[in-house]
């Protein structure tokens, strides 16, 4: 994706303009015009809420020593899938279309599991010697684990969201309408190949029931015999004013 300059009071799916080799295209959101998020709309959002998974798990060890010294229940979970993160990190392990996985992204999560799983087993233990009258070692157990598997678990979601800033690589396809050239932002770009014209058919009317309220033909590649939904000229010429 090269530079882009932002056109002001244009529609939410133009990002603006690109120069390519001294030519200005219009530049689509693809994201913004399926009515998706933007990618990077996308992005801040995972990032933030990283954020605050993080400040969760700062503020449940300090709810754990607040517990043992004022000597009243724990009312946070214990249980690891039963946190916010733990939740989101369940979800992502079966939902891999959640975010655009690199082994780089899943690898950083996967590593986020073991003192995940420590630090709320603290919980049980600590509670025991408390109630065992123990608080020295209850709250002892609480700074190994701060200075220990907190700080291992910190410094994974710092890494998780500077891997996700880095991920978040978009392409620019040009497309060319006779003499008008216009661009598209995608995440990525998996093949570029010709489709016969005896290879697109109309719309089925399992198409026309969605109500997309765009028109895609249907088509087959021809390498793969995979079936795709093609979207005709007008999806893009609309959104870019183009004739």
């Amino acid at each position: 994706m090269p530079g882009v300059t932002s056109v002001p009071n244009a529609p939410a799916e133009i990002r603006g303009v690109i120069n390519l080799r001294g030519n200005i295209i219009p530049l689509i959101d693809l994201r913004v015009r399926l009515g998706l998020p933007s990618i990077k709309t996308e992005t801040d959002a995972l990032v933030q809420l990283l954020h605050e998974r993080e400040r969760d798990h700062l503020n449940w060890l300090k709810e754990l020593e607040a517990s043992v010294r004022e000597r009243r229940p724990f009312g946070l979970a214990k249980d690891p899938h039963k946190c916010k993160f733990g939740i989101w990190y369940d979800q992502f392990k079966t939902e891999s279309s959640m975010v655009r996985a690199t082994l780089q992204l899943s690898t950083t999560i996967q590593r986020m599991d073991e003192p995940h799983r420590i630090i709320h087993a603290t919980a049980n233990e600590v509670l025991r010697l408390a109630e065992k009258g123990n608080s020295d070692g209850a709250l002892a157990l609480i700074s190994a684990r701060r200075n220990g598997e907190l700080a291992a678990l910190v410094k994974l979601f710092a890494d998780l969201r500077q891997t996700l800033m880095d991920d978040r690589r978009e392409v620019a396809v040009v497309l060319c309408f006779g003499a008008r050239r216009l661009a598209v932002s995608v995440d990525m770009v998996e093949a570029v190949e010709r489709i016969p014209e005896e290879n697109i058919e109309p719309p089925s009317a399992v198409i026309d029931g969605l109500h997309t309220g765009f028109q895609f033909r249907i088509a087959k590649r021809v390498r793969t015999d995979q079936t795709i939904l093609l979207p005709d000229s007008g999806f893009f010429h609309s959104s870019a004013g183009a004739n």
